[in-house]
């Protein structure tokens, strides 16, 4: 029996959503373009839910390049009752409503591992809480957080850079980039708008970026084994943090600067393998520069107890040879390849003609290098 890949990648919006909540058009559409991300775990014979029809010429003709020969889907309801297991990003009370028999982890251990009021509460547990971080209650605590966080960064109030997030979020949005203390209208509705419904956000220092990695874990359920390192895929991020694409290669070694993130990270899975989660689940971590010039990593940049793209990303190591590395990049063009010391000896683009009947905004391309 095939398996059904259901992409609600608006799974953090499903979360918080008051019943009768639907997607808007733009979601759904976001959702429609990023479908074909499931190839990369998919086998012969699996089934994609597709929320607009994608030709089967271009399942294909990713089927000629050493991808797996699949069928995409339209109708969810009717697929999910002919598949033997529902894979979906993300367990929302949607996903749990159509999948069948399919194991579900607890509906509390999926909010908790998505929350950012779980991933603040674990930094600071597990001794590793960014410097200058806080929790905001009310309107007024933001401009506190900036001034404690420019003197510990050794910065002018004004030129501090800022970020604040939702505690439901992802890829980069529902979140707030500012400097110093001066708000627009806008940016003071957003902030008023999620401490009303939330409770509290979270404010954090922008940080100065050096590297960033997905670390990728599979939770078995509690009393069947530990957590299970699947692998560190580099992420390739813009300057407002986005995140663009991965890399992915054979090499299954820990890079020794990224060892103490994937310790703490092994704690955080034990954690949340005893709150009931079990399947997926990816933590960003991030090597970041102070302002006098050291180096630190943070471990637990994000938690999401859900596919991510990284994870994705790992699942195209299916189509390397010994030596080989590979680049998965997404965007409005999905722009070439950064390996510049490398010319790609393959490329596959995941970007279908058409979705829908109309063009897609956004591409998805992969490359295989050799080595340098």
């Amino acid at each position: 029996m095939p398996r059904l890949f259901v992409g609600n990648f608006h799974f953090e919006h499903e979360l918080t959503a008051v019943a009768g909540w639907h997607p808007s058009a733009a979601l759904r559409r976001m959702s429609a373009e990023r479908v074909v991300s499931w190839i990369s775990l998919a086998e012969d014979g699996d089934r994609i839910w597709t929320p607009e029809p994608i030709s089967e010429d271009f399942w294909n003709s990713l089927a000629k390049h050493g991808l797996p020969r699949v069928r995409g889907v339209v109708d969810l309801d009717s697929a999910a009752r002919n598949v033997q297991d529902v894979v979906p990003w993300g367990w929302s009370a949607r996903t749990r409503a159509i999948s069948g028999t399919t194991a579900q982890p607890s509906d509390s251990s999926v909010r908790q591992g998505n929350s950012r009021e779980w991933s603040f509460a674990m930094e600071h547990e597990l001794g590793v809480a960014l410097i200058g971080a806080a929790r905001l209650e009310r309107m007024e605590d933001l401009a506190e957080a900036v001034r404690r966080s420019a003197c510990k960064f050794g910065e002018p109030i004004a030129d501090h850079a800022w970020i604040v997030k939702a505690n439901f979020g992802m890829a980069a949005r529902e979140r707030l980039l500012g400097r110093g203390l001066v708000l627009a209208p806008t940016q003071q509705s957003w902030l008023s708008r999620r401490l009303d419904a939330d409770g509290a956000v979270f404010f954090e220092p922008w940080l100065r970026r050096r590297a960033e990695v997905g670390i990728q874990w599979t939770l078995p359920p509690l009393g069947q084994g530990t957590p299970k390192l699947e692998g560190v895929t580099p992420l390739l991020c813009d300057s407002q943090g986005g995140y663009r694409g991965s890399e992915f290669s054979l090499d299954v070694s820990i890079p020794r600067e990224w060892q103490r993130a994937v310790e703490v990270c092994e704690q955080v899975a034990m954690r949340l393998q005893a709150l009931g989660y079990f399947g997926p689940l990816g933590i960003d971590a991030a090597i970041y520069e102070d302002a006098a010039g050291t180096t630190h990593v943070r471990p637990l940049q994000d938690i999401n107890a859900r596919h991510t793209m990284g994870r994705l990303a790992l699942g195209f190591r299916r189509l390397l040879r010994s030596g080989e590395r590979g680049v998965w990049r997404h965007g409005r063009s999905a722009e070439r390849t950064p390996l510049a010391d490398v010319e790609p000896v393959r490329e596959i683009d995941l970007t279908p003609p058409l979705i829908g009947g109309s063009p897609p905004t956004h591409g998805s391309r992969l490359w295989i290098c050799g080595t340098a």
